[in-house]
C-alpha cells in the first residue's frame, strides 16, 4: 500500500510539468510530429521518485546515475536540447533514503510498475539497487547535453529502445489470383481428343517465409522461399463394354523469389504517421512439375483380359521477372498491416508431345505439344512484423 501511495504522489507531482515539455521542441520536426515524440515518451520514459532522509521528495527521470550523486529531470520532455540541461537536479546518495523506481522503454521492456530500492551509503557500484537505477538512467554512461534526437541515441540505451530503428521484416499473407495453367492443360486434354476432365482449382495461396532488411529508410532487399506453391489435379476416363480408360494429370509447381523495393513516405523510428507505399521488382525462381498417368483395359473374350498404362513425369527451372507495389498501414511500431498487387511474367513452359498406349496398337493415343503459363496478376493481403 506504501507503493501505491507514493506512486500515485508522484503521478500527481510528475503531471505538472507536462505545460513545460509541449512549450518546446525540435527544430527538425514540426510541432504536431513532436507532439508525437512527446507522447510517445511520457507513456515510455523511465520515471522515479527520491525521499530523503528529511522526507523531501523529487521526481522526474533518471537521466545519469554517478557513484556518489543521482541525477533527475524533473520534466516529462525527451532530454535533449538546450532547455533541459539547466533544469537537472542533482541529490547525493548520502541524502537519500529510497527511491522508487519504474523502468522505461518501448511496450515490451519497459516496466509495468515501481519497485523500491534502498542504496547502500558505501560500497554501492556492484550492488543490485544501485546498478538497477544506473541502467535505467536516460544516460547511463555520462550525463551528455546532446542538440536533437539523432544526437541522443549513440549515447542512451533507453532512447533507442522507445524510438528503435528497425530493420528486420517478416510477412506472412494470402494470395488471390494467378495463372491460366488449369485452362492451358484442359485445353491441351481437349485438342488430343480425351475425356472431358474433372479438377478443383484452388485461387487461393498463402504467402509465408517472407524475411527482408530494410537500409537507409528507403531501400528493402529480401527473399521468400515457397512464394507460390500449387498442386492441380486432373483426372478423367471412358467406361464402356469392352474397354475402359482412365487418366491423371498432376501440375505442381513452386516459386522462390529475390526482391528489391523503395519506399515512399517511410516510416521512422518516431512513428510521426502511420502508412507507406513500397514500390519494387524481383526475380523469379519458379519449379514446374507436370506428370500424366494413363491406362486401359480391355476384354477381347470373356477369359481374355489386357491391361496396359504408361506414366511420364517432366520437370524444369524457370526464371522470371515481378512487379509489385503494397501499401502498408502500421498498426504501432514493429507490426503493419497490408495489401498489395503483384505481376508475374514468365517464359510458357512446353510440354513435348506425349504418346500413351490404347487398345489400337498401331495408333498410340497423342497427348499434342502444348504450353502452361504461369504469369499472371495477383492481390495480396497480410501482416508484417519488424524487430
Amino acid at each position: 500500500m506504501k507503493k501505491q501511495i507514493f506512486l500515485a504522489v508522484f503521478l500527481f507531482i510528475h503531471s505538472g510539468f507536462v505545460l513545460y515539455g509541449q512549450e518546446h521542441g525540435e527544430s527538425n520536426f514540426t510541432p504536431e510530429q513532436w507532439s508525437t515524440i512527446q507522447q510517445r515518451w511520457m507513456r515510455s520514459q523511465p520515471v522515479i521518485m527520491i525521499v530523503t532522509d528529511s522526507g523531501a521528495q523529487y521526481s522526474g527521470q533518471p537521466v545519469h546515475t554517478e557513484l556518489d550523486t543521482l541525477y533527475l529531470f524533473p520534466g516529462t520532455d525527451c532530454p535533449v536540447g538546450a532547455d533541459w540541461y539547466s533544469k537537472v537536479q542533482g541529490v547525493p546518495f548520502s541524502d537519500i533514503n529510497h527511491v522508487l523506481l519504474q523502468r522505461g522503454g518501448n511496450r515490451f521492456t519497459r516496466a509495468r510498475r515501481s519497485v523500491s530500492l534502498v542504496v547502500p551509503r558505501s560500497d554501492k557500484l556492484y550492488t543490485g539497487p544501485f546498478q538497477s537505477i544506473r541502467v535505467a538512467s536516460v544516460y547511463s554512461d555520462s550525463l551528455v547535453q546532446p542538440s536533437n534526437l539523432e544526437d541522443a541515441f549513440p549515447h542512451s540505451k533507453v532512447l533507442r529502445q522507445v524510438f528503435p530503428k528497425k530493420h528486420l521484416r517478416i510477412s506472412f499473407g494470402i494470395g488471390l489470383g494467378g495463372h491460366n495453367v488449369i485452362e492451358d492443360a484442359e485445353k491441351a486434354l481437349g485438342d488430343s481428343h480425351f475425356p472431358d476432365p474433372y479438377y478443383y482449382q484452388d485461387r487461393l495461396s498463402l504467402d509465408f517465409l517472407d524475411v527482408s532488411w530494410r537500409f537507409w529508410d528507403h531501400y528493402i532487399v529480401g527473399g521468400q522461399l515457397a512464394a507460390r506453391n500449387f498442386t492441380y489435379n486432373l483426372s478423367g476416363g471412358s467406361y464402356g463394354e469392352d474397354v475402359d480408360s482412365y487418366y491423371n494429370s498432376q501440375i505442381y509447381f513452386s516459386e522462390n523469389r529475390l526482391y528489391a523495393e523503395y519506399v515512399f513516405f517511410h516510416i521512422d523510428r518516431f512513428f510521426t504517421h502511420r502508412y507507406e507505399a513500397i514500390v519494387g521488382g524481383a526475380l523469379l525462381m519458379g519449379k514446374p512439375d507436370w506428370s500424366m498417368y494413363y491406362s486401359y483395359s480391355e476384354y477381347t473374350e470373356p477369359e481374355i483380359w489386357i491391361f496396359n498404362e504408361k506414366r511420364v513425369q517432366l520437370n524444369d527451372n524457370l526464371y522470371g521477372f515481378q512487379l509489385r507495389s503494397t501499401f502498408h498501414f502500421y498498426l504501432f511500431p514493429g507490426s503493419s498491416l497490408w495489401a498489395g498487387l503483384e505481376a508475374n511474367f514468365y517464359k510458357p513452359w512446353a510440354i513435348q508431345a506425349q504418346e500413351f498406349p490404347s487398345s489400337d496398337q498401331d495408333t498410340p493415343i497423342l497427348l499434342q505439344e502444348h504450353t502452361l503459363d504461369f504469369s499472371g496478376v495477383r492481390i495480396k493481403f497480410g501482416v508484417s512484423i519488424y524487430l
